[in-house]
């Protein structure tokens, strides 16, 4: 039974509080009451309920319009719209929507526009920063408001990413500007923020104290222009977002070197972010990996071509569970056994309790105890129906793909499409194997690693 005061509580997007009202709940059994709105799917009396759902969902867009005008009112006069104003700025006790320099980081802010004039490229200032033990932004706002915590914050309090340092060099805020509406949401159903085109922020000059005159903004935005990007390659890359770090698990990703224009590898993005000190490079060649992935899925291919029973040969951990199938059927019948015995047990207690032949007391803590030994009994079904239909569905999806792989022909190059459909994903590690190549785990759909 779900209840709640009234059915904008339940939500207020009238497509999902109708799925629940007149599918989910009804589908499993559950009850639902809007105490205010008088709805009761017990009692099937819920022809206004689609209609309310409407108005509910009325009211949230007629409310997320009157805030957006709210904020784009504030941001025209020049106010500061945003939670926390950029690194080197508090917002003033007396007012929110003003910004008053934070002296110490100001002094910061300062330093990383010196050293960048004074020739210093965005990685080293990055490693003097670190070097000086500058605590990072976001670990330095979690310090004094405990706002955007982060295990990686705890551990690399002092590592400044490059990103950032760019972020503080391009922001004009420093010149004293407001700078508002630079994203927003899709619609008031999403809370995910979309950057806006520059045409549609909105600028203030002269609102606040400067940490940096114009002239200095001016020349390192005419330096950043100058700094030579690295030219879009045509190489494609097969395992986007498909290849993890084994060690710090984030995505490696391709590098070309311009000097080298036909020689891809994949990089650890923790390492070319941050350097040594969070991960290693354990970079992997973009050839090599095609070719043990290649060699990998034409050697399935082969083993599903000779038919399902030479797939499981080969991968019995992969693919044959019906020992543990069994073992949890077991399990489940056992459990379910103990229950008819408990209640049989239950019944016969209660039964020489009303009769007088055991004392309140005694009764009172047996009950209590076979309840407990019930209640257990009942979540290790449960848990055990859950792992048993996870394998059932597993080794069902274990035929489904030998067959499908049973229709591919041996493979002369890497396809996007086949690769996508058979990869769940790949990992490096930083290890080497005798050969002094990169130790690589491949883990494919329903078998796992191979």
């Amino acid at each position: 039974m779900v209840i709640t005061k009234d059915m904008s509580r339940l939500g207020r997007d009238y497509l999902s509080a109708g799925y629940y009202i007149e599918h989910y709940f009804p589908t499993n059994d559950v009850g639902y009451i809007a105490i205010n709105d008088q709805v009761d799917t017990l009692l099937n009396d819920n022809e206004f309920a689609p209609f309310r759902n409407i108005m509910n969902e009325r009211y949230a867009r007629d409310i997320s319009k009157k805030i957006r005008s709210a904020y784009h009112t504030k941001a025209m006069n020049g106010e500061f719209t945003g939670p926390f104003p950029p690194y080197g700025y508090d917002k003033k006790p007396e007012n929110k929507n003003q910004h008053a320099v934070n002296s110490a980081q100001a002094g910061i802010v300062k330093r990383i526009f010196s050293l960048y004039l004074s020739g210093v490229n965005v990685y080293g200032i990055s490693q003097a920063l670190k070097a000086d033990r500058v605590m990072i932004p976001r670990a330095e706002l979690f310090g004094r408001l405990e706002k955007y915590h982060s295990e990686a914050t705890d551990r690399f309090p002092f590592d400044w990413s490059t990103k950032t340092i760019l972020n503080i060099l391009e922001n004009s805020e420093y010149t004293g500007n407001i700078v508002c509406n630079r994203h927003q949401t899709s619609s008031f159903k999403s809370k995910k923020l979309l950057e806006n085109p520059k045409d549609r922020w909105i600028v203030t000059s002269h609102r606040h104290e400067a940490i940096i005159d114009e002239e200095t903004f001016r020349r390192v935005r005419e330096k950043i222009g100058l700094v030579p990007r690295v030219l879009k390659t045509s190489h494609e890359n097969l395992f986007r977002g498909l290849v993890r770090c084994g060690d710090c698990g984030k995505t490696l990703t391709l590098s070309i070197r311009p000097s080298r224009r036909n020689y891809a590898t994949l990089d650890c993005s923790t390492y070319r972010r941050y350097g040594k000190s969070r991960c290693g490079s354990h970079y992997v060649t973009y050839e090599q990996l095609e070719i043990v992935i290649l060699q990998k899925i034409n050697r399935l291919i082969s083993l599903a071509k000779s038919g399902i029973e030479a797939f499981r040969d080969a991968y019995p951990h992969q693919t044959d569970f019906s020992d543990r199938l069994d073992e949890m059927s077991r399990q489940i019948c056992d459990q379910e056994n103990r229950i008819q015995e408990i209640d049989k047990i239950t019944k016969a207690l209660y039964e020489n309790f009303v009769l007088g032949r055991i004392q309140e007391e005694k009764f009172l803590v047996l009950d209590k105890s076979y309840d407990e030994e019930k209640i257990t009994l009942i979540k290790n079904i449960k848990t055990f129906q859950r792992e048993y239909d996870e394998l059932k569905k597993k080794q069902e999806g274990v035929a489904t793909f030998c067959e499908r792989l049973s229709g591919f022909e041996i493979l002369a190059k890497l396809d996007q499409g086949i690769l996508r459909d058979l990869v769940e994903q790949v990992i490096v590690f930083r290890d080497k194997g005798a050969d002094n190549s990169r130790r690589i785990e491949i883990h494919f759909k329903f078998l796992g690693k191979v």
